[in-house]
């Protein structure tokens, strides 16, 4: 509590995980398709029964995603430390974000959004990307869907594991709805300055 700004912003995390007996605690995460944890589930030891189950079941939903255990001496990362020294199921998710990567062309609101950028092409080609890349790209509607789903079947996971504490979730949109109709229908309009 008495660190610098960061470390008194951890601690605060922390202790509301505490205060609040959280059970599971997923952070969610973008990174750039060079880095080597991407389209990836990272979990905890006492997590990873769960991540096990949540990987199966996004491949069976035709989402590709990898499962990374949570290294013992890596200190610092909220699925060691909360899994550490909390009663938290942790987990970090990671989807592929080209506008985070130091490869990527001009940074714009465009490559957030689509996702869509030559020079990660050419860096896929030229074999230096952990996750395919195509005129495709990654958009921000896939990395949503990706989260999405992966929260869904943590839950459903959590729930058959633990009966006695279901989780119960409602107006958590389908990630293939966001994929027909896009992000923007899912969002909240902005409050009006009247």
């Amino acid at each position: 509590p008495d660190g610098n700004f960061t470390e008194q912003v951890a601690h605060a995390i922390t202790e509301v995980v505490r205060q609040e007996k959280v059970d599971l605690l997923i952070d969610l995460h973008e990174a750039s398709p060079e880095y080597p944890v991407i389209n990836a589930i990272v979990a905890h030891e006492r997590a990873m029964p769960l991540a096990v189950n949540v990987v199966m079941n996004l491949e069976l939903r035709d989402i590709k995603i990898g499962l990374e255990p949570s290294p013992q001496n890596l200190h610092g990362l909220t699925h060691r430390e909360i899994g550490d020294h909390t009663e938290a199921l942790a987990v970090l998710m990671e989807t592929a974000n080209p506008a985070q990567g130091r490869l990527r062309g001009k940074t714009s609101a465009e490559l957030v959004l689509t996702g869509k950028d030559r020079m990660y092409i050419k860096a896929f080609g030229a074999k230096r990307l952990y996750v395919d890349f195509d005129e495709k790209g990654h958009p921000l509607s896939e990395r949503v869907c990706r989260h999405l789903a992966g929260i869904d079947e943590f839950l459903k996971a959590f729930t058959e594991a633990m009966p006695d504490r279901p989780v119960i979730l409602s107006a958590l949109p389908a990630p293939e709805d966001i994929r027909e109709q896009g992000i923007g229908p899912f969002l909240n309009p902005a409050p009006s300055l009247n």
